[in-house]
C-alpha cells in the first residue's frame, strides 16, 4: 500500500527542473540518499530511455519513473517529486509536473500501490489537484486519502 511504500519525507516541490535527465536524477534522489537505491538505477534509466524514449510517461502531468529491480533497486519505495513548471522529456512527450520514482524490487509487491495511482492517473480532476498541491502534507494526505478510498471500494 502507498501508506507503507511512501515515506514523507521522499516528497518535494520544486519550481522547475531544466531538462529530463535532471528530472530523473532528481526524481530517485531521496530514493537514493535513503537507501532504496543504488546511485546507478537513476543512470539505468536515462540509459533505458535514451534507447527506447520516455516510456514511463503515463498521461498529461505525470511520469512513473522506473527501472527494471536488477538495475539498482534495494528496497521497495517511493518518492512524488511536484514540479511547478512542466518539464520535457522528448519533443513529442506530454509535460509532466508529476513525477513519481518508483522502486520496485520484484514484478508483483507493489501492484496494490498502481492500482491507487491508476486510479489518480485516469481521473482529470484528481491529477489536477495533485499537480497543483502546494505542500508536502498536502500531497501525503491526498495519497493516502486516495489509498483508503480504493480500500473501500474493494470491501
Amino acid at each position: 500500500m502507498i501508506s507503507e511504500m511512501l515515506r514523507k519525507e521522499n516528497i518535494q516541490i520544486l519550481d522547475h527542473i531544466d531538462d529530463w535527465r535532471e528530472a530523473v536524477h532528481i526524481s530517485m534522489k531521496p530514493l537514493e540518499d535513503k537507501g532504496y537505491v543504488e546511485p546507478r538505477y537513476a543512470e539505468e534509466i536515462i540509459r533505458n530511455t535514451e534507447e527506447i524514449g520516455p516510456y514511463y510517461i503515463l498521461t498529461e502531468d505525470i511520469a512513473l519513473i522506473h527501472g527494471r529491480p536488477e538495475q539498482g533497486v534495494l528496497k521497495k519505495q517511493l518518492a512524488v517529486t511536484l514540479v511547478n513548471k512542466p518539464v520535457r522529456f522528448s519533443q513529442d512527450s506530454y509535460p509532466v509536473r508529476i513525477l513519481i520514482a518508483l522502486a520496485a524490487t520484484d514484478a508483483n509487491s507493489h501492484i496494490d500501490v498502481m492500482q491507487v495511482l491508476a486510479s489518480i492517473f485516469i481521473d482529470e480532476k484528481k491529477i489536477q489537484n495533485m499537480a497543483n498541491s502546494k505542500s508536502v502534507e498536502e500531497i501525503y494526505t491526498f495519497l493516502l486519502k486516495e489509498e483508503q478510498e480504493r480500500r473501500q471500494i474493494l470491501c
